[in-house]
């Protein structure tokens, strides 16, 4: 048989079988069914579960900063519903986009900062502008989360991606705490969690104690946290955490805090981001919540001084000279900068004759003609003195006289005055002649108060040095002198006092105390010195943190934070002389300040240690959390 014929075979007996199979089993080709028409106007669609809260706002304007100068792990879009409750409120939103923008003239007019999601330091500098303004009376809102690291750098696009900053970011928690510690709060570099009730993940934490004691957390039942970081702080905690909700970092802890307030309920601190963004603000009562913080920052009722110039009128503004004859030209050349000035701050001005006793007004002359603000001074306790001259006396001392300050010549002095006793803002800037007055109006709107001694309603500057008459050194409070009748404190020296004091081995307040403690485990510890001293004496204040390595010195330090207390008001840290330094093989920084001239009595001072999250020092590990060194000082009442 050829093989053609044998090949023909097999596909046959192939074949045969699959045939009868298809015989017996098809009983046709399929058919679909034809498709019916809907008529989508007929469906009913479900609501969602979702309702747009019935918001009813009061319109109270002002001017709301957003700080994204500090690499912000955040984009505009995700405060949109923060965004839209507060123009609701009339408030006008300005965001600070670049370090190189000016902090201090964005807060000039500003009634509230915000500080979200921040990746990088504050300067000291920062902070204190922002101290600033918070005790002035503006509000600053603090928030964080776990979800929101470092992002990852690339220098160059032609370089490979850091692969080990994309899977393992930096934590955000010391850029936070480099604000947030300077008002007594502390984010902990944790994540807060539930697995016995959460809103469908563990890390969704449902918080449902909620602080009774303020408006932020009014008609509220329960709001939702995604993956929020837990705090501490000084002031009121408004939201925290049952008993099944724990933290990642500080075992065994409950009751923790996810949103507190601090500074006299200035600053709000939220441990989460997420729940004040698209669509998660509108679970449980979020919404409400994200309300009540628009309304808690449009409330904020600043108090502005010549500092923030010109945002201190309140309404249109009268530019008028203090003068009886003709118009200076120089007020008319400059007039017209300073409309500018005032139009970028969302104000009117208007080189008038005479002022409008309806409008704010901004008075600029010479002292000759003090009678036509007279009233405006003797409100503030301020008198001309203008000298006659006598035959023994022939060029007599024209002056100043300040109630509460003392008396100055007018010879190279600018002399300015707000008053707000009608329902108006009256500022008054007066000097020595023409030029001056020029002089003394370019200051205003350089904002530039060097060399300028402020007062109540009064701001006094001299091209001279104050003169000794004055008294302005004996009325200002002496750093750490409390109130009252209160106990008077030791003296806290100079840095070059207590460097000479450390190099000469000046003893250190523990080593004046028979105390000794293990310090291995420190969270949440309070160690005691009692300390006796038969006379005053000097004595070393000195808390330091020693690693084996530089690296971890700063790596530690990032997350250490330390508040000093003397006599129950705080001591700034710049009072203390910072040291870098090997102790044996290991690296130390160590902050340190001599006390000196003890009164008698009792005395006592707290270092207080904040670990924001777990450290090692390279050989031991040390959980996050506070530990307070507290020393009791008695000093003999024959004590010199």
């Amino acid at each position: 048989m050829r093989d053609r014929t044998k090949l023909l075979l097999v596909l046959a007996l192939v074949a045969l079988p699959v045939s009868g199979r298809l015989l017996w089993f098809h009983s046709g080709w399929y058919q679909p069914p034809e498709i019916p028409e809907i008529d989508e106007s007929q469906i009913a669609l479900p609501l969602p579960e979702y309702r747009p809260l019935a918001d009813q706002p009061l319109e109270t304007g002002g001017l709301v900063v957003i700080d994204l100068s500090h690499n912000n792990n955040l984009e505009v879009d995700d405060l949109t519903p923060l965004w839209d409750r507060l123009t609701a409120r009339a408030v006008t939103i300005e965001t600070l986009d670049d370090s190189s923008d000016s902090l201090e003239t964005q807060l000039r007019g500003a009634i509230a900062l915000l500080v979200i999601a921040p990746t990088s330091n504050y300067t000291a500098e920062e902070r204190d502008l922002i101290a600033d303004f918070v005790e002035d009376g503006g509000r600053l809102l603090l928030a964080a989360d776990p979800t929101r690291p470092v992002p990852p750098e690339q220098e160059d696009e032609e370089e490979p991606l850091d692969l080990e900053s994309i899977f393992f970011p930096s934590s955000a928690v010391p850029a936070i705490n480099s604000l947030a510690n300077a008002f007594g709060l502390v984010y902990f570099d944790d994540y807060l969690y539930n697995l016995v009730d959460n809103a469908g993940n563990y890390r969704n934490v449902k918080f449902t104690v909620l602080s009774d004691e303020h408006s932020l957390t009014q008609d509220l039942e329960t709001i939702v946290f995604f993956a929020a970081h837990s705090l501490q702080t000084d002031g009121l905690s408004l939201v925290n955490a049952d008993e099944n909700t724990l933290s990642s970092l500080r075992s065994g802890e409950t009751g923790l805090t996810a949103a507190a307030l601090a500074a006299n309920g200035r600053v709000l601190a939220l441990g989460d981001v997420t729940a004040l963004t698209p669509s998660f603000h509108t679970i449980a009562d979020n919404d409400r919540f994200l309300s009540n913080i628009a309304d808690w920052l449009a409330a904020a009722s600043r108090e502005w001084d010549l500092k923030d110039f010109p945002h201190l009128f309140r309404g249109p503004v009268d530019l008028v000279q203090v003068s009886e004859g003709s118009l200076d030209p120089r007020l008319i050349a400059r007039s017209g900068t300073l409309q500018e000035l005032f139009q970028q701050a969302r104000l009117t001005l208007s080189l008038r004759a005479a002022a409008d006793p309806d409008h704010d007004t901004l008075f600029v002359g010479t002292f000759d003609n003090v009678d036509l603000v007279q009233d405006y001074l003797a409100t503030a306790g301020v008198a001309i003195v203008l000298a006659e001259a006598d035959e023994e006396e022939e060029e007599p001392q024209d002056t100043i006289e300040i109630e509460g300050l003392g008396t100055l010549g007018l010879e190279g002095t600018t002399l300015y005055v707000v008053d707000r006793s009608a329902d108006r803002v009256v500022v008054v800037a007066l000097a020595e002649d023409g030029e001056a007055a020029i002089q003394a109006l370019e200051r205003l709107t350089s904002v530039d108060f060097s060399g300028c001694v402020h007062g109540e309603g009064v701001t006094v500057c001299s091209t001279d040095e104050v003169q000794e008459g004055l008294g302005l050194e004996a009325d200002r409070d002496e750093p750490g002198q409390p109130p009252g009748e209160a106990v008077t404190p030791p003296r806290v020296a100079a840095r070059s006092e207590a460097e000479a004091a450390f190099e000469a081995q000046t003893p250190w307040l523990q080593e004046l105390a028979p105390e000794t403690y293990d310090l291995t485990s420190q969270a949440g510890e309070t160690y005691t010195y009692t300390i006796e001293m038969d006379r005053s004496q000097e004595v070393m204040w000195v808390y330091g943190w020693c690693t084996v390595t530089q690296e971890q010195l700063a790596q530690n330090w990032e997350n250490i934070s330390l508040v000093f207390t003397l006599d129950g008001e705080s001591v700034p840290l710049d009072s203390f002389v910072r040291l870098e330094d090997k102790s044996g093989d290991l690296e130390c920084r160590t902050h340190y300040a001599l006390l000196a001239d003890w009164p008698s009595g009792e005395h006592e001072l707290t270092t207080e240690v904040t670990f924001a999250t777990a450290i090692n020092d390279g050989l031991d590990d040390f959980p996050a959390g506070t530990h307070i060194f507290e020393y009791r000082v008695h000093v003999e009442e024959s004590s010199a």
